[in-house]
């Protein structure tokens, strides 16, 4: 393999610029909420360049035999991958790799920050995450987990997206206990209790109205960059993810509770229009406002 300055890159990227591919399933993306899933037909490719992805990246062969040379920094492996075996790349590594045979693999990626609130969550404080790859070794669990993933998305059931998403936790979470090294930040400066009350209060009062990051580091003196990172530390979010989530919350409980329409449920709630409020409620709560509403 030839060698080469890395370069960060998506996973759909990378996927993209690779010849003699197909895509036999289309999940959702990985954002920094959620774990994505596709699945992809490869011929024998090379990936000459270095590489660093932006995910994690677990791939489940599900048909087909390949032998896989990867490089993870310095280090070569050589890999046979066949049907019921899983790759795990890690994100923030450098890679290179080398295909030989055609093979249909489930690609589910896993974003770092999701990985961390899990983390967070557990730990109960802030935490650092290090990729922690060892050298490739069998993991049955991983892909039974992705294979469950597979059924449930491949052929939907009541309840399937429910499943979906537990699933997609569990594999998470398997990645923090196996494939990364969970560091505790105790120092990490957090918010204090009143800081905390003042910063609720005036948000819950303007959830309607925009909000600022400006603004809230101004309740509390800091400024922007300062108080971000302090937020982070203290609610396991960033100031507009978790503004976002407590305004589905609002809209969640006014769906349920009045006879408003949505769209005035949209503009009370803090989003810009309905199809705003929609779009980021179907993703959160894997159903539309609409039919949440019809299942009161």
């Amino acid at each position: 393999m030839d060698a080469s300055a890395p370069q960060l890159v998506s996973v759909d990227e990378l996927v993209r610029s690779t010849a003699n591919y197909s895509a036999w399933l289309e999940g959702p993306p990985a954002t920094g909420s959620q774990v994505g899933v596709h699945g992809f037909q490869f011929d024998a490719h090379d990936q000459h360049d270095a590489v660093i992805l932006d995910v994690f990246h677990v791939l489940v062969c599900m048909r087909g035999e390949a032998a896989v040379s990867r490089m993870v920094g310095d280090a070569l492996e050589s890999i046979h991958l066949g049907p019921g075996e899983v790759l795990v790349n890690p994100s923030a590594t450098s890679l290179r790799w080398q295909w030989s045979g055609a093979v249909d693999v489930l690609n589910i990626t896993v974003h770092p920050r999701y990985l961390d609130d899990l983390a967070r969550e557990a730990m109960g404080c802030p935490v650092r995450l290090r990729a922690d790859v060892p050298h490739h070794r069998p993991d049955p669990a991983l892909a039974r987990f992705g294979l469950d993933l597979h059924q449930e998305l491949d052929t939907p059931r009541l309840g399937a997206h429910r499943a979906a998403r537990a699933i997609g936790e569990r594999i998470a979470l398997h990645l923090l206990r196996n494939y990364v090294c969970v560091d505790r930040l105790i120092n990490a400066r957090s918010f204090s209790e009143a800081e905390q009350r003042r910063l609720l209060e005036f948000i819950d009062g303007r959830l309607g109205e925009p909000i600022g990051v400006a603004t809230l580091a101004s309740l509390v003196e800091m400024g922007k960059h300062h108080f971000s990172r302090t937020f982070r530390a203290t609610f396991g979010a960033s100031p507009s993810a978790w503004l976002r989530e407590r305004r589905l919350e609002r809209a969640r409980s006014l769906l349920m509770k009045t006879s408003a329409s949505i769209a005035s449920i949209a503009a009370q709630s803090g989003f810009a229009d309905q199809s705003h409020l929609t779009r980021w409620f179907a993703r959160h709560y894997g159903i539309t406002p609409a039919a949440l509403r019809r299942r009161r």
